[in-house]
């Protein structure tokens, strides 16, 4: 009685059939674990930057006018850049020290050529003319994965200026009333955009008022 079995080019069918499935479904398998990747990077990123706009909103509602010690003009200590933003905050550069602090913002190249967002914080003297102690100061990553910041201001010259958009704040003896910042990814894509209205704040312990000449940065008591 003749065996019934399978032929060897029945076999040969089977195992391309069996490895051409198994590719395909590990191809999907790859493709859903890629998508499962790229959707939580994406989370992440939108966490962060969810955080970082609330800090920078927080950061802008205490900025302090504090004067430069500069007897020829009225100049605050605020600079708008279109790549980088300074100005002065209420609250103290750290945990142990009191007064102001000047505050940073930028993009700055990290090693492998990512780039950051970073904010800097220093604590001003009693005779600050610019915003050098920040070039000292360690900087803080906020947002990672940035390629560019993009500032822009609004506001007038004066009272009787119409106010307007710019990409770099001019009036020195004026701080500006709304302050936007674009975030740009190293595909020039947009991560980011958001708007924050800046409210001026009057720094604790200080007997004069936030505009007078003779308000000086609160020292920690020795």
């Amino acid at each position: 009685m003749a065996q019934k079995g399978f032929t060897l080019l029945e076999m040969v069918i089977a195992m391309v059939l069996l490895a051409a499935m198994l590719s395909m479904a590990w191809g999907g398998l790859s493709f859903a674990l890629k998508a499962w990747d790229i959707g939580e990077e994406k989370g992440h990123r939108t966490a962060d930057w969810r955080l970082t706009q609330n800090f920078l909103r927080r950061e802008l509602s205490e900025l302090f006018p504090m004067r430069f010690k500069d007897a020829t003009t009225l100049k605050f200590a605020f600079d708008g850049q279109p790549r980088r933003l300074r100005f002065v905050s209420s609250r103290p550069a750290g945990l142990a020290a009191g007064g102001l602090s000047l505050v940073g913002l930028e993009v700055e190249s990290a090693a492998g050529g990512e780039g950051r967002f970073i904010m800097r914080r220093a604590q001003p003297d009693d005779d600050a003319v610019d915003f050098a102690p920040l070039d000292k100061a360690e900087p803080t990553v906020l947002l990672k994965g940035v390629d560019s910041i993009e500032f822009s201001y609004f506001g007038g010259e004066n009272d009787l200026t119409e106010p307007k958009w710019t990409g770099e704040w001019t009036f020195p003896g004026r701080i500006p009333q709304l302050v936007r910042m674009v975030v740009k990814d190293r595909d020039g894509q947009v991560q980011g955009d958001f708007i924050a209205r800046t409210f001026l704040a009057e720094e604790a312990g200080c007997l004069e008022n936030a505009f007078q000449r003779g308000c000086r940065p609160r020292r920690p008591n020795p």
